[in-house]
């Protein structure tokens, strides 16, 4: 199964064996070595140390190869694969898979699944394919990206195995370019084979766009177009293809809102691309969309209905209209104002906070949005409206991207006090919807009281959870919150404190589980304890329960809570709630008793009830607070210089930028900055906030001061979108893929270019995506830009031609997506991937989706098919090579250093054969050099003993004696056989330190004489 080689990383190390003769040749001349095997010997090891270091450095590498095969299959789940073609693609990949792959040689097998992006379903493993429908991985399935899926899979292949990619789309690439990722991942040894997925209508229908004028002229008729397009299927039977689709072209008309039909007709749509025009005046000014669609009569005879839609805007200029949000309970509680608008031919729109917009389209007619004493959640508890974040957003980008006025009328539900704090509208603001500088702050407490017994569980206890999190949001850093919850038992979740620990509370708040049954006394009296510590100028609780609770003494306890000045509304969520018991809390603690069937209105409560803790932030002074003028301001030019007293205000904190301008302030409460009117400049569009009211209670003496129209009427044209009727400038859009080209052209009054401007473009797409990009130059008076548009939907753009020029507002509707705008046959280009050849392998294969499972069974060509190279695996080995030359090494210094005898192998040989062992030849040669070095030794004992002089016997012959004789008993500390040699070696010294000292005797005794 596997096969092992060796290759080299640093092959070009190897010239260094040229030196390996130059060492044999050294070795001959200068080293002594006794014999010639011991000569071989040395020289092969020193030789064969440089070779192992030379491979060490070559790094050498030991290669496996295996027949392994992986195989991931790449799904297209993009919007242009039918849902019930998707379910075919994954029964012929778990088919297919778990049919032809081979558990030996352990093949392996993974899927990979892409859109927009791919992620990894299944990573490659050695088992059966386990691949359902419902897909774990979350893709973006608006657009088609092969290339990222093809690199995908390159990454996830493990390494051991050879490498087939299958892809199953139908080839409509709108992201990236597949065919140049696949020759590259080809010539990786990466083997491709495709499976086209075809389409079974019998045609495409869609509609290629709607033309309309980007501005128009009031009452002046514009021709529309519609542009369809009829595409018959390649699959179907020619003749019937080519018949004309019946169907109906409905086009509507909405602004101003109104919806109004202005096209509804039956027609035939033949083959081919058809125009369908019709003409439309437009009677007022303002910002209208114009929808297509196209149905046919006849199911099947149109392969995807996402495309048979599209949009268009027209801009009317108009002399300026305002939009008037107020409390739907309060309907006509600015009559006034908005009769005092009409009369200066300002056109104003009332819209009640039940009937809010629901598109940013809805805002474009407008150039102004006034927010008048509304709070984010209004109602009763016969129901209960609110601003949701998404709307919220979209009045903030309204006026930062696209210019529009956004102003704030004060009373009692307005500012901070109706809820607008830590929202877009408060960003939007100058000023902050909460006080941060005062030197005595009046806070809020609020506690919420929660049953999380088993019957909450599921929709209950998640917006439960939800409706705590808009509590929270609705208070200010210093105002308190708690949470308290119950079921069998009492559970403080949140301890009463300040919320500005709101990452903490939050955190507390989302560990909320439903389970147990239902005891609320004990929690709403823990509840009040926590309030009745607290210093806070107002304080509420809110009990929330969808069950029957514990028997108790509920109204002696919601007596208590009164008696301290806290307040207590109850919500009872569903049929099964104790609602008279709820009802009572409710009545006796002064606040209101809510009855909700469905969870998703609990937010809502939450929210208009934490506005009870936001009522300090009102300021009132029967008596009247001068304002004072604190810098000048456009709004305020030509107003008489002394202004009326207001009673009362919502208090607020300037923003610390250096775009707010607070032109009137008031005195008191003292010690912090209490603002009036307050105006910036908000990205491109502007905003203003009035604290105090529109001549209602707090300013009602105001109405009658000449000054009050004026003001309120500059107050309202300063904060207005800049309408001029510039028509120099012209602006036309394209839709490229996933960006929008948009074309400037601009002449001056003399109809001369205008160069070396710095047009910007800001707007908003869909999701309150924020558009921002710079148009370039790129001829005389012609600007050009481009930005992105990957998601659907309409576009609103406004450019300004220079700093301080009105921008020109268009809008563009990128149709649904590019899965559904192009048509073109990709089959050519799957088999062109397909006919890719691997380095060593075969090209791929094209198969057929749609084979019953007879035909599957017997096919001869598989996706698991080994016609592929073979895998290799490479496994750095210098290391090991290093550490056996330093012990071979080792091996080389004992060879030179060690005297090597192998008689020990001979002896033992006779040992095991039982045979006397026979005395080596070496032992001989020993013997007969050890007698002859003591015959020298006798020799030149008795040279040197005939040859001395003035020596006394004694000693002479006693040496003699030592010399010839040998002892009987040596010592054991002179082990060998050269003993009396060495003793005749000793005498001959100590013979000649004698006679040295004869000599010096002699040579004194002669000074002497």
């Amino acid at each position: 199964m596997f096969d092992y080689e060796f290759s080299m990383e640093r092959p070009w190390f190897l010239v260094l064996l040229l030196f390996v003769p130059i060492l044999w040749t050294v070795s001959w001349k200068s080293l002594t070595v006794n014999g010639r095997w011991r000569w071989l010997l040395a020289n092969g090891l020193r030789t064969l140390l440089c070779l192992l270091v030379i491979l060490a450095l070559a790094e050498v590498q030991l290669v496996r190869k295996n027949d392994r095969l992986t195989v991931i299959y790449l799904i297209d789940r993009s919007l242009s694969i039918p849902p019930d073609r998707l379910d075919e693609v994954v029964d012929y990949v778990r088919s297919t898979a778990n049919t032809f792959r081979r558990p030996s040689p352990d093949d392996r097998v993974g899927v990979v699944t892409f859109g927009g992006d791919a992620a990894i379903e299944i990573p490659p493993w050695p088992g059966d394919l386990f691949l359902h429908s419902r897909f774990e991985t979350n893709i973006d399935r608006q657009q088609t990206n092969l290339e990222a899926a093809l690199n995908l899979a390159q990454a996830a292949f493990p390494m051991d195995a050879a490498k087939r990619i299958v892809i199953v789309t139908d080839g409509q690439e709108t992201l990236g370019n597949a065919m140049q990722t696949a020759t590259a991942i080809t010539q990786s040894g990466i083997g491709i084979d495709v499976v086209p997925v075809t389409s079974y209508s019998q045609g495409e229908i869609s509609i290629e766009k709607i033309s309309t004028p980007s501005k128009a002229r009031e009452k002046t008729p514009f021709h529309v177009q519609v542009v369809l397009k009829n595409k018959p299927g390649e699959h179907w039977d020619q003749e019937a293809a080519q018949k004309p689709v019946p169907g109906n072209i409905r086009v509507i008309r909405s602004g101003g809102g109104h919806e109004t039909v202005v096209v509804d007709q039956q027609i035939e749509l033949e083959p081919g691309t058809r125009v369908f025009t019709f003409q439309d005046e437009l009677p007022d000014g303002g910002f209208y969309t114009y929808d297509a669609a196209f149905t046919p009569d006849k199911r099947g005879l149109d392969g995807f209905t996402q495309n048979n839609q599209a949009s268009s805007f027209t801009h009317v200029e108009s002399s300026g209209q305002v939009l008037l949000i107020v409390d739907a309970n309060r309907p006509n509680e600015f009559a006034e104002l908005v009769a005092m608008l009409e009369r200066n031919h300002l056109k104003v729109t009332v819209q009640p906070s039940n009937q809010l917009f629901t598109r940013l389209s809805d805002l474009q007619p407008y150039d102004l949005v006034i927010l008048g004493n509304v709070a984010r959640s209004t109602g009763d508890t016969n129901g209960i409206t609110a601003f949701s974040d998404a709307q919220m957003q979209m009045l903030a980008d309204n006026t930062r991207n696209l210019g529009a006025g956004l102003m704030m009328l004060g009373g009692p539900d307005s500012f901070g006090a109706g809820g607008w704090a830590n929202t877009p509208i408060e960003e939007a603001m100058p000023l902050d919807f909460q006080i941060k500088d005062a030197k005595v702050v009046p806070v809020g407490a609020l506690m919420l009281v929660i049953d999380k017994s088993g019957s909450m569980s599921g929709e209950k206890i998640h917006w439960s959870k939800a409706a705590a999190r808009e509590a929270l949001r609705a208070l200010g850093p210093r105002d308190y919150i708690g949470v308290t919850t119950f079921d069998s038992a009492m559970q403080r979740a949140v301890p009463l404190q300040r919320a500005e620990n709101r990452q903490f509370v939050l955190q507390m708040i989302s560990r909320l589980g439903a389970d147990g049954g239902t005891n609320m006394f004990p929690a709403m009296e823990d509840g009040f304890r926590q309030l009745e510590a607290n210093e806070a100028a107002v304080k509420h609780m809110i009990v929330l329960t969808d069950g029957q609770t514990s028997p108790a003494d509920f109204a002696r306890l919601t007596q208590q809570i009164s008696a301290r000045g806290i307040t207590v509304s109850t919500v009872a969520v569903g049929q099964d709630a104790d609602v008279r018991l709820l009802n009572q809390i409710a009545a006796m603690g002064r606040g209101k008793y809510y009855q909700v069937t469905s969870p998703k209105a609990i937010p809502r409560i939450f929210m208009q009830e934490a506005r009870r803790v936001a009522r300090p932030l009102i300021f009132e002074k029967e008596t009247g607070i001068q304002p004072y003028l604190a810098g000048d301001h456009e709004i305020l030019k030509g107003l008489p210089s002394a202004f009326l007293p207001v009673k009362g205000y919502v208090m607020t904190t300037p923003k610390d930028s250096p775009l707010v301008d607070i032109p009137l302030m008031l005195p008191e409460p003292v010690g912090q900055s209490n603002a009036l009117l307050a105006t910036w400049q908000y990205g491109i569009g502007r905003s203003v906030c009035w604290t105090s009211d529109a001549g209602q209670r707090w300013t009602h003496d105001w109405t009658g001061w000449d000054g009050f129209e004026k003001q309120f009427l500059q107050m309202v044209r300063w904060s207005m979108r800049s309408t001029d009727n510039n028509t120099n400038y012209l602006v036309a859009t394209e839709v490229q893929g996933q960006k929008v080209k948009v074309t400037l052209n601009a002449l001056d009054d003399e109809g001369n270019f205008v160069n070396f401007s710095s047009p910007q473009l800001h707007g908003v797409g869909p999701q309150s995506a924020i558009i921002s990009e710079s148009l370039k130059q790129v001829a005389p008076g012609r600007y050009e830009g481009e930005f992105e548009a990957a998601k659907t939907g309409p576009h609103f753009i406004a450019i300004a031609p220079n700093p301080g020029q009105s921008p020109l507002r268009i809008g563009i509707n990128v149709q649904n997506s590019q899965e559904f705008r192009e048509h073109r046959d990709h089959l050519p280009m799957l088999q062109r991937m397909a006919a890719l050849v691997p380095p060593g392998g075969q090209p791929g294969q094209v198969f057929n989706l749609d084979m019953t499972p007879e035909q599957l069974a017997s096919i001869d060509t598989t996706p698991f098919r080994h016609d592929l190279a073979k895998a290799s695996t490479q496994r750095p080995i210098w290391y090991l090579i290093l550490v056996g030359s330093a012990c071979l090494f080792l091996v080389d210094i004992a060879n030179r250093r060690v005297l090597w005898s192998f008689v020990w192998a001979h002896t033992l040989w006779d040992r095991l054969r039982r045979r006397p062992s026979q005395q080596p030849a070496q032992d001989q040669a020993l013997e007969r050099l050890k007698a002859q070095k003591q015959s020298l030794n006798r020799q030149w004992h008795d040279e040197f003993a005939n040859s001395s002089v003035d020596t006394s016997t004694e000693p002479v012959h006693e040496a003699i004696i030592m010399t010839t004789e040998t002892p009987t008993n040596p010592p054991r500390e002179q082990p060998g056989l050269d003993t009396p040699e060495d003793k005749g070696y000793l005498n001959r010294l100590l013979h000649a330190k004698r006679q040295a000292r004869n000599d010096e005797k002699s040579d004194k005794n002669d000074h002497s004489n």
